[in-house]
Formats: C-alpha cells, structure tokens, sequence
C-alpha cells in the first residue's frame, strides 16, 4: 500500500506543481484568520465555531479555486445541479480536485460529490482503448482527488490534506500533506516513471476493499 501512496503522490504532485500548494496556504491562512478576527469582533463566543465554518467553506471554495488560477490550472466555481450552489473543481489530466471543509457533515450526500467521486470507480476491462480515451481528455477517466481543508484548533489556521475518497465517499484512501505534495511537486518524476492512467486506477481500485477493511 505504501508503493501505491507513493506513486500517487508522484503523479498529484507532477500534475499541481509547487506553487498551487503554496498559493493555496497563503490565501487560506488570510481568510481563516479574517475569519476568526470577523467572530471575535462582531459575534458572541457561542457563535463563533458555527460563524467560523460557514465562512471557510465558502473561503475554501474561492481560495481553491484561486489559487488554481493564478498557478494556471484550469479551475472554476462549478454549479451544483440542481442549482443554488458552488463547488471548487479543478480538472486535470489525471485527476478532478474539488475542495471541502474537512468537518463538513454534508460532503456525503452532496449530489456533486457523488458524482466526481464516482471516477474512481473500477475501470473493466482494461484495454489499450481506454489510453487513446485518456489522450482525448475524457473527464470520466480522471481520478477524484479531495483537497480537504480543516482548522488547527491551537491556532485557527488552515490544515490542508490531499485525500483521495472511496467511491462511496465514507473514508478516503490516502492521504498527503500540503507540504508532502509540495516537496514531490519540487523533485517530480521523470515522466515515464509515471504509471498509465488506467493501470493506476485499476491499482486504486484492487487496493479499496483492503483499505476500507483495515
């Protein structure tokens, strides 16, 4: 399981490069500490936790999104169907990022969760058509990976992971710290190191019965 982390690791950190992570701690570190300054001044105590995560969901979805932006990555705030809502996707060659306040208790019924984290379902047969299928950027062939923001009680700050979910969404199966994504980003593999898109995902697959047991 530990060689399946590791790879990845390799190819998100291949496909964000350095400066998303960055940007992203930069931008989110302001936001929550305005966050915690808006709750203190204007808000009861009592107020200030359910304050506190309304305001960084939303921050996380802008920040992600931005960050991804600025460091050139195709990002957008999607509309949810049906409509009345946002979510942070960044879509790339591998892999589909969206963002999520960690405590979040409606990340599992969310409809758009459902669906992106239904790439990561299992993909039978594998079969050379399924390469040409990768090539043409089909979206469907992309591995959903969750950047999963959480605040530090000690200090209000931003804890950020990128996690990769179950296909059900109960759990995840890896995770990495911003600075482990960052400090592959900063040595990337050589790109024929990088395993094939479909064996990759086979390989998630084999492993979720086995992670979700452990």
């Amino acid at each position: 399981m530990s060689h399946l982390r590791q790879i990845l690791l390799q190819h998100i950190a291949a496909e964000l490069g350095s400066l998303f992570p960055t940007l992203l701690e930069d931008y989110l570190a302001a936001k929550y500490e305005a966050c915690q300054a808006y709750s203190e001044a204007h808000l009861d105590r009592v107020l200030h936790a359910r304050a506190n995560g309304s305001l960084q969901q939303l921050h996380i979805l802008q920040e992600v999104v931005r960050a991804a932006q600025k460091a050139n990555l195709p990002a957008e705030m999607a509309p949810t169907s049906p409509r009345g809502h946002h979510y942070a996707k960044i879509t790339l060659e591998r892999f589909v990022l969206g963002g999520m306040r960690l405590e979040s208790s409606h990340w599992s019924s969310a409809k758009y969760a459902k669906s992106l984290a239904q790439l990561n379902t299992a993909l039978e047969p594998v079969t050379p058509d399924l390469f040409a299928a990768v090539s043409n950027g089909q979206p469907g062939e992309r591995i959903f990976v969750v950047v999963a923001v959480a605040e530090n009680p000690l200090n209000h700050g931003p804890e950020i992971t990128f996690a990769v979910p179950f296909s059900s969404r109960q759990g995840f199966h890896f995770s990495f710290t911003l600075e482990e994504v960052r400090q592959a980003a900063l040595t990337p593999a050589q790109a024929d190191a990088l395993e094939p898109l479909p064996v990759l995902k086979k390989r998630l697959d084999e492993a979720e019965p086995q992670t979700k047991q452990a």
